[in-house]
């Protein structure tokens, strides 16, 4: 048994080391599964589990009777910090990219609306709404929806969304957001979603809702939803464990 084991691992370290490499350019495909058997010399289930494993870690993806390929690498954005996705971008060294889908000036008159709740507006005020396709190195990465109070914001549409972040254009109305709740959720694409994202229907996604603050008024509400075969988050553990201490010793707080 150990030494199926070790093999499945020899095999899968040998085809990481080609995608880390480049030999094997994202969207390649991967040799099938009895020409690995002959190349590693290997029975057809240690093979199989070496690719499970590659999958496992977002290295390559299947398609059903086609076979194994490689997958784009995922983007890792960091939580602790709030910035733009085209700041996020120029800092990966991406070229970042945006499609405007939809916007609008919408009235809600529901005094339920998450929306109202949100930003902390009576029922009948006016939104701004952004509805855009973000891109990443000129892939689909990202559908934002932004939600913005009009009476913050009342020139935002006489600024240039094709060439400006809605951070950018805020900051020049003095609401630029300098702190945000976000929750985090998984989900699968609709159709709709799935189409302007280049996924099947059905495919995995991480749906981002966003509460920005200026001060501590809010101005902004956004859903996103991140592919999630592209995605992954981080969050530096370190820097809450030192404000949580700061604050338990201020109070002095018994745990």
């Amino acid at each position: 048994m150990a030494k199926t084991v070790a093999v499945y691992l020899d095999i899968a370290d040998a085809i990481r080391r080609d995608i880390l490499s480049q030999d094997l350019p994202v969207n390649a495909r991967l040799p099938s599964e009895p020409e690995l058997v002959v190349k590693y010399g290997a029975a057809r289930a240690t093979v199989r589990r070496a690719l499970a494993k590659l999958q496992e870690e977002g290295l390559i993806y299947s398609r059903q009777a086609v076979g194994s390929f490689v997958a784009a690498p995922r983007v890792e954005q960091d939580l602790d910090h709030l910035t733009s996705f085209t700041e996020f971008m120029v800092y990966r060294g991406m070229k970042p990219g945006s499609r405007l889908i939809k916007t609008s000036t919408e009235q809600i008159d529901d005094p339920d609306s998450p929306i109202l709740h949100y930003l902390g507006l009576r029922a009948g005020a006016k939104v701004l709404y952004i509805r855009r396709l973000r891109l990443g190195g000129g892939q689909p990465l990202v559908i934002a929806n932004t939600w913005l109070p009009e009476s913050r914001f009342l020139d935002f549409w006489s600024h240039d969304l094709a060439h400006q972040s809605i951070y950018e254009i805020m900051a020049k109305s003095g609401h630029k957001p300098t702190d945000a709740i976000q929750t985090i959720e998984s989900g699968a694409l609709e159709e709709e979603d799935a189409k302007l994202l280049t996924m099947a229907p059905g495919a995995p996604a991480l749906r981002i809702c966003r509460v920005g603050y200026a001060g501590r008024l809010p101005v902004e509400y956004a859903v996103d939803l991140y592919r999630g075969d592209r995605t992954k988050f981080r969050v530096r553990l370190g820097v809450i464990e030192k404000r949580l201490s700061a604050k338990i010793h201020s109070e002095q707080i018994a745990i």
